[in-house]
C-alpha cells in the first residue's frame, strides 16, 4: 500500500511539472509572459526547452500534444499558428505575424 501511494505522489508530481513546464514555455513563445516574468513566481519552473532559446517545430508539436490532452485547444491553435508562420509571434489583434503586419504598412 506505501509503494502505491508513493508511486501516486510521484506521479501527481510528474503532471503538476509537465504542465508547468509546458505552460510556462506557451507563456513565453506566445510573448504573454518574459522570461523574467515567469522566474519572479516562487516555485519550480519548468520549460519544455531551454527559456532563452527559439523553440523548434518538434517541439511546438509537443506542446500541442500535451494541449490536445488537457483540451486546451485556444492554445494548440496559437502554437499551429507559429509553426505556420515560420515561429514568428503572431500580433493576435491583426491576426498576422509581426512582420506581414510591417509589409502592409
Amino acid at each position: 500500500m506505501e509503494d502505491y501511494q508513493k508511486e501516486l505522489m510521484e506521479r501527481e508530481r510528474d503532471e503538476r511539472l509537465l504542465a508547468l513546464a509546458n505552460n510556462n514555455s506557451y507563456l513565453l513563445v506566445t510573448g504573454k509572459k518574459t522570461l523574467n516574468e515567469i522566474l519572479k513566481r516562487q516555485g519550480d519552473q519548468s520549460f519544455v526547452n531551454m527559456p532563452d532559446e527559439k523553440p523548434d517545430n518538434e517541439t511546438l508539436m509537443g506542446m500541442i500534444d500535451y494541449f490536445i490532452e488537457t483540451e486546451e485547444y485556444e492554445k494548440c491553435a496559437v502554437l499551429r499558428d507559429i509553426i505556420n508562420s515560420s515561429g514568428e509571434l503572431l500580433d493576435e489583434n491583426f491576426g498576422t505575424t509581426a512582420s506581414e503586419r510591417k509589409s502592409t504598412v
